[in-house]
């Protein structure tokens, strides 16, 4: 009876591991479990990219036809930056295309619920990762048919750095017999100069790629193979295009372009003096290799800290404590010693993040005062936690209060989340009252490296209090015009429409690539702005980011893209939905799960009271127990359910055989 019962365990859990919960999704046409990919062949992946003044257009395609005697399941599945918006989807089949409409969240929603109540086979589509987001669709092939998806997204590329970056992930999963990537770059003021790499880009593959403002791969079957005879692929991971403009010593780059501008502003001036205090968790949770991360990461941006610049070091958990009283110029012995004292740290007690940024800014402030610190200086706070406040003051909006009104505007704050587990939208909140902003650490090797990249990017401020200005009787619709830091190696970046407005002499050969780059960066600008305020504010700022965003065919947090599958021989139509995730969606799901195992757990030890249960049904929960821990761990919400259902009814008739 164990062997048997044991049997029918791990069966249904290696159903959950292959069904469409648990498979990886990558870019790549993958028919499901029980069909073989011989049956199903790939003959076509393209990633046609245009960039026109760091406005990325890119559209994605992929064809496959059904070479088996009956029809086929086959998915598509796609991963696109974070920072990108889905404008448009569409398959087609036999002739038939079929193509997503974005509609209002809410609405989508009502939409996909009708479709599971009348019974069809509907499911949400939606998932996300640390750069990238994944979109996926599957349908239904008839025999000796062709499909074709076509998915387009649009982003606004942000100059970091010194540079921009364009990233396409694929992973075709297999040879290919027209796989191609096309970049063609358009910028009026020149490039400056251009790189393409990826991740996997062999000795042999190099020199296919093309490296001029027309950058192309498109290798061969036989280029493609791991080794020869093989029918394993090299193209598995990132695609990276880099590229930075020509600039003039002026005031930037004006287009205008069928009756609106963009601005593109980015002066080279050299670097402002900085004050920054490193507010570091060393709380309990952020034990063994956290710390060890955060300590190897301090070393090496203490390192890069300019020797113009002041800073000071906090620890807390439950005690705030401070290497110095005060903050201390960046001289080559004070290094040395801030780096000891970094090696010595270590983790113990709870977590009172209200206490130890407050003394932060009260360090900052005094200094000030005291007139410790260069009169023309950046002052900045950057907070390093892994958790939620456990001690000390506890709430949260109490907390950004107390933070708002000591800082008062004087100075900037920037947050780093290290996991999973901590409140994101608390910090990203926090930060943006603070003229800063928020960053997710991610539990990974290469986490020293995520810490030490965010510093670079703040650690050049050259701008203080930026006010663009133009003409009131020449623009609407003006997007963000003050910026309370500008850094170098960054941009600024302003658009608007025009009053007056000539066709004839503003006509332009990239069409209504200005319209729609102002439509993006205001919809960003919203929705970022929708997350602070009055309720009022967060009410009007996310109605018009929801307009725009419709008006547009924007797939963005308040829109999904709804998609209508065909009805087939084997299967009713049935609708998928498209969404976009946030960090504080991702958080949430994350908490829903583990109450998902809590409630499992809670039973299971109700039934286990009985003391005649015995080994067998002690094995059974362990085995179950630690399946579902790592579908919580991964963040498959549904196949916890089912995990947690099934090993209920499990238990439960356990118990009633007494075995």
């Amino acid at each position: 009876m164990l062997i048997h019962y044991t049997w029918h365990v791990i069966v249904d859990l290696i159903q959950i591991k292959k069904s469409d919960l648990w498979r990886e999704t990558h870019f790549y046409l993958l028919t499901f479990p029980s069909v073989s990919l011989s049956q199903v062949e790939v003959y076509s992946v393209t990633v046609d990219c245009t960039v026109t003044s760091c406005f990325a257009h890119t559209v994605m395609t992929s064809k496959a036809f059904n070479k088996a005697s009956s029809s086929q399941e086959i998915l598509f599945e796609v991963e696109l930056p974070k920072t990108a918006f889905i404008t448009n989807f569409s398959m087609e089949i036999e002739g038939q295309v079929y193509v997503g409409e974005v509609k209002e969240k809410e609405k989508a929603k009502k939409q996909y619920e009708k479709a599971v109540s009348s019974g069809q086979t509907a499911g949400l589509v939606k998932a996300s990762g640390r750069k990238m987001e994944k979109f996926s669709v599957s349908v239904n092939i008839a025999a000796e048919s062709n499909v074709t998806f076509v998915l387009t997204y649009e982003e606004l590329l942000q100059r970091k750095l010194g540079r921009y970056e364009l990233l396409t992930r694929v992973k075709p999963k297999t040879l290919v017999q027209d796989f191609q990537i096309v970049t063609n770059i358009y910028e009026p003021q020149g490039i400056s100069y251009v790189d393409a790499h990826a991740t996997f880009l062999s000795n042999e593959l190099l020199p296919l790629v093309e490296k001029t403002a027309h950058i192309s791969f498109s290798p061969t079957m036989e280029q493609q193979r791991k080794c020869p005879g093989c029918d394993g692929t090299l193209i598995d991971g990132d695609f990276i295009v880099s590229y930075d403009v020509k600039r003039e010593k002026n005031l930037g780059d004006i287009q205008i372009v069928n009756g609106y501008f963009v601005h593109f502003f980015a002066p080279e001036l050299p670097k402002l003096p900085k004050n920054v205090v490193f507010v570091i968790d060393t709380s309990t949770s952020m034990s063994g290799r956290k710390i060890v991360q955060t300590r190897e990461a301090m070393l090496a941006i203490l390192q890069q800290v300019h020797e113009d610049d002041h800073f000071a070091i906090v620890r807390f958990d439950s005690v705030i404590e401070t290497w110095k009283d005060s903050l201390t110029k960046a001289t080559k012995e004070n290094i040395i010693e801030a780096m000891d004292y970094i090696r010595r740290i270590d983790s113990r007690g709870w977590t009172n993040i209200n206490d130890a940024v407050l003394k932060a800014v009260n360090m900052l402030v005094k200094d000030r005062q005291m007139e410790r610190l260069p009169e023309r200086s950046a002052d900045m706070i950057i907070l390093l936690t892994d958790g939620m406040p456990s001690v000390g003051e506890r709430d949260i909006g109490k907390i950004q209060e107390n933070v708002r009104t000591a800082i008062g505007g004087n100075m900037s704050l920037y947050c780093l989340g290290f996991g999973n587990d901590v409140d994101y939208s608390f910090l990203d909140v926090m930060s943006r009252q603070n003229k800063g902003l928020a960053r997710r650490i991610f539990e990974a090797s290469d986490a020293v490296v995520q810490l030490q990249g965010f510093y670079d990017e703040v650690a050049s401020p050259l701008l203080l209090e930026v006010d663009m200005h133009y003409p009131d009787n020449a623009v609407d619709s003006l997007t963000i015009s003050h910026f309370s830091q500008f850094f170098n190696g960054t941009e600024i970046v302003v658009a608007a429409s025009l009053y007056l407005f000539y066709s004839d002499l503003y006509e332009y050969i990239f069409g209504d690539f200005t319209e729609r780059l102002w439509a993006y960066l205001t919809i960003q600008q919203l929705l970022d702005k929708s997350k602070s305020g009055t309720p009022d504010e967060k009410a009007s700022t996310t109605a018009k980011a929801l307009d725009m965003s419709l008006q547009y065919s924007f797939v963005t947090p308040l829109t999904s893209m709804v998609v209508t599958k065909p009805e087939t021989e084997d299967s009713p139509s049935s609708t998928l939905i498209a969404d976009k995730l946030t960090e504080g969606t991702w958080r949430k799901q994350s908490l829903k799960m583990q109450n998902t195992g809590l409630a499992f757990l809670k039973e299971t030890k109700t039934i286990l009271n009985d003391e005649s249960e015995g080994c067998v049904c002690v094995y059974v929960w362990l085995c179950v127990c630690v399946w579902l821990c790592v579908c919580v761990k991964c963040h498959f919400e549904m196949a916890a359910v089912k995990l947690y259902q099934k090993s209920k009814a499990w238990l439960q008739l356990i118990h009633k055989e007494n075995w």
